[in-house]
Formats: structure tokens, sequence, C-alpha cells
């Protein structure tokens, strides 16, 4: 009974934290193979948790979301997970993937690229270029059973 409701709270902390912190997720260039290369920008209370929210930001908007190209000539990259609704009918997999920061595996923040701009009382707008490990990622989700691979096709 206690872990069911530690698990209902972490879950809840998840969904409200993911609603109300909305951020922007565009192609940040050429990343390199298996690389997505993003810029993400969010709101932030503290600039000490600017790193952190923005590698949850930039892994759960490759995942989930997907992003438009930088420039008007580059192509839009759709998420990587294509099943809707898959982020509640997954919870067991993806509430401990992000309560237990086990996302930070898979993304990392260019040196030097990290901004931070105080916009009202308590929030900055802080934003980076993250390089994603798309490769790695799709095989942790196929492992975990998340996605199907393409080994499923045949």
């Amino acid at each position: 009974m206690k872990k069911t409701i530690i698990l209902l709270s972490v879950l809840l902390h998840c969904m409200v934290s993911f609603a109300q912190n909305e951020y922007n997720i565009i192609s940040g260039g050429q990343g390199k193979n298996g690389e997505f290369l993003v810029r993400v920008t969010t709101l932030v209370k503290d600039p000490k948790l600017a790193q952190t929210e923005l590698k949850r930001c930039a892994v759960h908007g490759v995942l989930f979301r997907g992003f438009m190209g930088e420039k008007s000539g580059d192509p839009a990259q759709q998420p990587l997970v294509q099943e809707p609704g898959a982020e509640q009918t997954k919870t067991e997999f993806f509430t401990p993937f992000f309560a237990q920061k086990q996302h930070e595996n898979y993304v990392s923040i260019v040196s030097s690229s990290l901004q931070s701009t105080k916009v009202k009382r308590n929030t900055y707008e802080v934003s980076a270029l993250l390089l994603v490990d798309k490769e790695r990622l799709l095989h942790h989700l196929e492992e975990a059973g998340v996605i199907k691979g393409f080994s499923n096709l045949w």
C-alpha cells in the first residue's frame, strides 16, 4: 500500500511538472551520427536547476513532441514514440525514467551554450543546445518494450 501511494505521488508530481512547465524545442543544427542537436528553451524558478530541467525537456521533446527545423529548409523530426498516449499508458516505464533521472544518460549540454535571463521575480528563461543520443535512447526503449524496433517487422 505504501509503495502504491509513493508511486502515485511521484506520478502526480511528474504530470503536474510536465503540465506546468512548457518548453520550446527546435533543431539546433546537424548533430553527429545517431544524435539530435536541439535547442531547448524553458522557464525555471531556480537557475541552479536549469541544466536538469533542460535535459528533461530535451529528452521529453524528442520522445513525445518531435521538433521543427531551425531554418525554413530543415526537415521536421517526428517524435520517437509514435503511439498516441504512450506517456500515460506506459507510466510504469516513463515515471521512473524521468523521476530517477535515467533520461540524463542520453543527453548532454553543449558546453558554453547555456543562457539564462531573468524574466520576472524568481523566474528565469533558460536555453541551451543539447545533444540527445537518439540511437542509444531508441535501443533502450526497444529493450524495455516501450516501442517496437525494426526487428519486429520481419
